[in-house]
């Protein structure tokens, strides 16, 4: 088959609308602005004809097309066109792609019909507005293919720098949700035709009007021959004229209403290209950086060993903090296989799914053990850490601390062990509480008090049989934590529990690792091990009950307080720390303090107001979209999107 030429096309995939202020201005000025946001222009300046195509069907589309006789030019003038589209509209990006013409399907069988505008109207002329309000039009029986063509002026002997040709087509097809017969087809498109060409002819001279173009017109439209060549001596007689238009006497800028992606845009401050690529074994690649609303080939990414200063990722439902997370975790298991991950999910069901890698222990199991008491450096710890782990999630806060450490003293003095069962334990409460010297009334207030909250809090069977020594023996470490501390990845599932649950398991999982992942002594600064929070709130939120007597603020403070000691010793431990949520303003405010970076997909209100920043920046996280990111890194804030790969 043979080839007459080539056709480079460029697909615009998004763009920001041209929005003029409300100042008065100047007529010139207002001239100058609309000639500078119009599409209606000659960029490379050596009379080439230049065409856009409209789609209005199911979706709506708009390409740039050009003709050339040689795919590597085709090539080159459409790479040159979207770069010089990308300099002249903010946020605008697009796809190149270079189609050779064969002319055998250069022949096509459809009605073709052109739009006949008078030249330079006095009334603006409102086409891409008529195009974008009939895509918007609900029931539209017929879907349209515009082809719009231009060139500057090379007619006339003095032509005007600012004058072109246009010429407009436009082909049908009906709608397949609407069954018509020829007839009312041909009604419908009539009907159509007329809607575009209405409000500019001004009779008897200026007149629009609409007429139906023989089959082999599609030719010269594809191959952009639309326009007569100039004449070698003078001008051309009027009647082979084209008709003419200047810039700002048509719409073509970009409406606000353009249906089409208008990506996210800030102004980056104190960005740093790190000059690393992807592969480097020291960082996790999360994405690319956004720059004036457009993809760069900047990376986004996260130095690995720098985990150790936290990092925050928090977004609404479905807006890719998961995706994320299983990123990040891919890529440090590929480049730094040693380094434990434990991964504490506290509300989503069934997360083992996203990481088949994982020793996964779900509660209620034989496997599921979280001990009372856990062997620490010294006895008195392990005492003290358990009684203020106690007496925070049952909200006694004076005598709660003191009770169960005299308890637990008692216990260990007399049999040089603790008990096994949870339930011994509290019956050994019980007696100290009966043994003391006190009033009796105020005895039984008391003991009254502390046995309504122990039952409130451990009344189920399966929650004291996780709480019990595992083999009796309150130095045996659990399973998961010896994997975790390895170098395995490790998921605790704690969905089943109910809140206060929750809250006393992780008091008790966050004990462990205050106190069995030791100090580095070394001073690497290497992370070795890493902890996610998923849905942190659930533990280190702030109390709905502010008052400081209450159960519930007695519980969370005690829970933050030991999470900030966590936090404020993660460097020295080479502990990485990453809370995910997507509800952050019900976080305690030091979750939110102690983080050096935020990654922020979209958020809600009032979660969008406590990073600071400018109204436009908090306005923009209520409405990005998804796999869009805003990232501070301490004074460094730029938008990014995350990776394509291991999108499900």
């Amino acid at each position: 088959m043979e080839i007459v030429g080539y056709q480079s096309k460029v697909n615009i995939t998004q763009v920001l609308p041209c929005v003029g202020d409300d100042r008065v201005r100047s007529h010139e000025i207002e001239l100058k602005r609309l000639i500078n946001t119009s599409w209606l222009y000659d960029p490379f300046g050596d009379n080439l004809t230049y065409g856009v195509e409209f789609r209005v069907g199911r979706c709506f589309s708009w390409e740039f097309f050009l003709f050339s006789d040689t795919s590597e030019i085709a090539e080159e003038l459409g790479g040159a066109l979207l770069y010089n589209l990308q300099n002249r509209y903010k946020g605008l990006d697009g796809e190149v792609n270079v189609y050779p013409l064969y002319s055998e399907f250069l022949n096509i069988d459809r009605d073709l019909y052109e739009l006949v505008f008078p030249s330079n109207p006095p009334n603006k002329l409102n086409l891409l507005g008529k195009i974008i309000n009939y895509y918007k039009t609900p029931k539209r029986r017929m879907d349209a293919h515009f082809f719009i063509l231009w060139k500057r002026d090379n007619l006339h002997v003095s032509p005007d720098p600012f004058n072109f040709m246009l010429r407009t087509f436009v082909t049908f097809n009906p709608n397949s949700e609407f069954p018509m017969n020829s007839d009312e087809q041909a009604s419908k498109i009539n009907t159509v035709l007329r809607y575009f060409i209405s409000d500019v002819s001004i009779p008897p001279y200026q007149k629009a009007n609409y007429i139906l173009l023989p089959p082999k017109y599609w030719k010269n439209i594809i191959t952009s021959n639309v326009f007569p060549e100039k004449a070698p001596y003078g001008e051309l007689p009027r009647e082979l004229m084209p008709k003419f238009i200047n810039p700002r006497l048509i719409d073509f800028d970009i409406p606000l209403d353009l249906p089409l992606l208008k990506p996210p845009v800030l102004e980056n401050r104190n960005t740093v290209n790190l000059g690393v690529s992807k592969d480097d074994p020291n960082y996790i690649y999360i994405g690319k950086k956004m720059n004036e609303g457009v993809l760069s080939t900047e990376l986004a990414l996260i130095k690995i060993d720098e985990l150790t200063t936290l990092l925050n990722i928090f977004g609404k439902i479905g807006t890719g903090k998961s995706t994320l997370i299983k990123i990040a975790l891919d890529e440090i298991q590929k480049k730094r296989p040693e380094i434990g991950i434990l991964i504490l999910n506290f509300g989503k069901p069934f997360l083992e799914d996203d990481y088949p890698m994982a020793h996964v222990y779900k509660f209620p199991s034989e496997q599921f053990k979280v001990p009372y008491i856990t062997l620490f450096d010294r006895t008195m710890i392990s005492i003290r850490a358990s009684s203020n782990t106690f007496a925070a999630c049952l909200g006694l806060k004076y005598l709660g601390p003191q009770i169960f450490s005299e308890t637990l003293q008692q216990c260990y003095s007399s049999y040089n062990k603790f008990p096994a069962d949870i339930t011994e334990f509290f019956r050994c409460v019980d007696e100290n509480l009966k043994a003391k010297s006190w009033e009796p009334e105020y005895k039984q207030h008391v003991c009254t008090a502390f046995k309504r909250r122990i039952y409130e809090l451990f009344h189920r069977d399966d929650l004291k049989v996780t709480l019990n020594l595992i083999e009796g023996d309150w130095k045996v470490i659990p399973d998961w934590f010896t994997k975790w501390k390895n170098g395995e990845t490790v998921l605790l599932d704690l969905t089943k529990f109910v809140e206060e649950e929750q809250h006393l398991i992780g008091m008790l999982i966050f004990n462990m690792i205050e106190n069995l992942i030791p100090i580095d002594t070394e001073r690497s600064n290497k992370l070795k091990y890493l902890l996610i929070i998923d849905e942190a709130h659930r533990i280190a939120g702030k109390a709905s009950d502010t008052h400081s007597e209450s159960p519930e603020f007695i519980m969370k403070n005690s829970t933050n307080s030991s999470l900030k000691r966590i936090w404020q010793e993660s460097r020295a431990k080479c502990l990485g720390i990453i809370n995910a949520d997507q509800n952050p303003h019900l976080l305690h405010e030091v979750a939110i303090d102690s983080a050096r970076k935020n990654i922020l997909f979209q958020l809600g209100y009032p979660s969008n107001q406590i990073f600071g920043g400018t109204i436009k920046e908090r306005d923009m996280l209520l409405t990005l979209q998804g796999r869009y990111a805003l990232v501070i890194n301490n004074n460094e804030r730029y938008l990014m999107r995350t990776r394509d790969d291991l999108i499900p």
